[in-house]
């Protein structure tokens, strides 16, 4: 250790006693060993050691707590009593996914702070010293942990703290160990990666040995995206040899993985975005390996990179990863699209559509229909439905946009919740004077509301929504009737009953009118005149049998439609 550190041990012997200073040490060690074996002779005792800094430019000492112990540091055990069942149990177990995973979130600050990932920590001395002369962030790190597995367990927390403490100590001291004796592998300069991997597969096989390599070159790479662009350089240059290329690919993926994990390393890679949606569609891109993708263009060359390797099957790891914070985003309150409520339902439904298509043990089904059916009821918020109806001209555009952002929507409750948007456009007296008294063609209105009802027809809205939105489009279709008197007209006029007839039924059959009464109304007119004198006259007549038989061809094929 350099002269201007040394370590300092205090005794608390029981709960009415104050701390005192037992000891100093010069070794990290042998201060540790110290510490337990005071805790030994006093079992209702508490012990401390703190790292002493001395600043020779300033002549003072900054003291950092490494190691509590004891009943004080801990409080009492009052309910639980179980042990605490870890799922690591020695140092090289922190370097499993999901041990980095816990360092990463609960020392995220720190690390963001460093630009450094948890592999390199638990591969290098010189981060481990940064990481005790930062203060108590690695206490208050092993606090929040042990918080949180006490909480999921029948151990209590002071329990946890003390496994979790002796694990953490077992680490430092292996590093700082290692580090001492030079059995840390350094990256030797003029050497390739394949050459290192292959070296190291070959005398060492240990991937402890290569993470520390890696660890050591990357410690030149101050901004995650400098590490980003090394480790895509070593995942370029792997070994040839299967067994070797394997073993130096899992540790690239696994250090990939640990800067897709922050914020800031995911910036680096996928650059500046201007919107939420544009940061899912570069996900969307990495995650499906689409490296030619058109919405990598702006991103930085490191997103193609990487976008590659994973459509050429590698780095599953990461590929994983890039799945979990896609999740995590689309689940995000934000819209995707800020700036317009129509760009936010087409970038939407596109993804979706994509998404749904790509799902994988990855990136689940139900939890890619969960997000976008949350998403589908923000855009049905008030505001986003006022927005999307600022620009309509009329209320028939107003039942337009509404009807077609029913396409856009997943979820059968946001369907019935936008039926009811529809309906209540419908009930308005600004729509029945537009259809009903408005400057348009009756005729044209009618084809309208038709058009409309077949959309709701077609649409998968619940069967008692659908039947309703059905309904009220007929009603409204039925006030224009009566209102105009236009089937009255076609029914009265001067022209041949059997003609007549024929055209009721053709105004029906062309999309003229809505199903329902309007157009049970055109079938009743259409039987009248049929069964009328003039009609039955007509009907035995050469040139009249041949248009009964059409009479009975539309009605068929109308009463099968309906």
């Amino acid at each position: 250790m350099a002269e201007d550190v040394h370590y300092e041990v205090f005794l608390k012997k029981n709960e009415k006693s104050g701390w005192a200073l037992h000891g100093a040490c010069k070794e990290r060690d042998e201060s540790i060993k110290v510490a337990h074996s005071l805790l030994a002779q006093h079992k209702s005792g508490s012990v401390r050691v703190s790292k002493e800094y001395f600043n020779n430019g300033e002549r003072t000492f900054r003291s950092v707590p490494i190691f509590e112990g004891g009943a004080e540091a801990f409080g009492k055990v009052k309910d639980k009593t179980g042990d605490a069942a870890l799922p690591c149990f020695a140092p090289d177990d922190l370097s499993k996914g999901h041990a980095r995973d816990t360092i990463r979130r609960s020392l995220t600050g720190w690390f963001e702070r460093q630009q450094a990932l948890p592999m390199e920590l638990l591969h290098s001395a010189h981060l481990v010293e940064k990481l005790e002369a930062s203060g108590t962030e690695l206490q208050h790190a092993v606090q929040k942990v042990a918080v949180a597995s006490a909480q999921t367990s029948d151990a209590n927390v002071q329990t946890v703290v003390k496994q979790l403490n002796d694990l953490v100590q077992l680490s430092l001291n292996r590093i700082y160990k290692d580090a001492r004796e030079n059995r840390l592998q350094t990256y030797p300069k003029g050497k390739d990666f394949a050459q290192v991997a292959s070296d190291i597969h070959n005398s060492d096989a240990r991937g402890y040995a290569l993470r520390a390599a890696m660890a050591d070159r990357l410690k030149s790479s101050r901004k995650y995206g400098d590490k980003l662009e090394t480790l895509l350089e070593m995942a370029d240059t792997l070994p040839v040899e299967e067994k070797a290329r394997e073993f130096a690919h899992n540790e690239v993926d696994a250090y990939l993985t640990d800067l897709i994990g922050f914020d800031a390393g995911r910036e680096a890679l996928l650059g500046k975005c201007n919107d939420l949606g544009e940061t899912v569609i570069r996900l969307t891109c990495l995650y499906d390996g689409d490296h030619g993708a058109e919405a990598l263009g702006m991103a930085p060359r490191s997103a193609k990179r990487m976008a590659q390797k994973i459509g050429d099957g590698d780095l599953g790891e990461c590929r994983t990863a890039i799945a979990q914070v896609l999740l995590k985003e689309l689940e995000k309150p934000k819209r995707l699209r800020p700036s317009s409520i129509r760009e936010e339902i087409r970038l939407a439904r596109d993804l979706a559509q994509k998404l749904v298509m790509s799902a994988d043990a990855a990136l689940p089904a139900d939890r890619l229909i969960k997000a976008f059916t949350a998403r589908s009821s923000r855009l049905l918020q008030p505001e986003a439905i006022d927005e999307l109806l600022r620009y309509a001209r009329d209320p028939n555009e107003e039942i337009e946009f509404l009807l077609g952002l029913e396409e856009n929507l997943v979820g059968e409750g946001n369907k019935s919740k936008l039926a009811g948007y529809v309906r209540s456009t419908l009930g308005a007296n600004k729509t029945e004077t537009h259809f009903v008294r408005g400057p348009g063609k009756p005729l044209e209105a009618l084809s309208q509301l038709t058009a409309h009802q077949a959309r709701v027809l077609r649409g998968s809205y619940p069967e008692r929504d659908k039947n309703e939105l059905a309904t009220a489009l007929d009603q409204l279709g039925l006030k224009i009737l009566d209102t105009t008197n236009i089937l009255c007209a076609v029914e009265k006029g001067p022209r041949p009953a059997l003609d007549r007839a024929q055209a009721l039924l053709k105004l029906a059959q062309a999309g003229a009118l809505p199903k329902g009464e309007c157009l049970r109304d055109a079938q009743a007119r259409a039987m009248r005149l049929l069964k009328s004198e003039m009609g039955l006259k007509e009907a035995q007549s050469p040139d009249g049998r041949p248009k009964v038989q059409q009479i009975q061809q539309l009605m068929s094929q109308l009463n099968t439609a309906a």
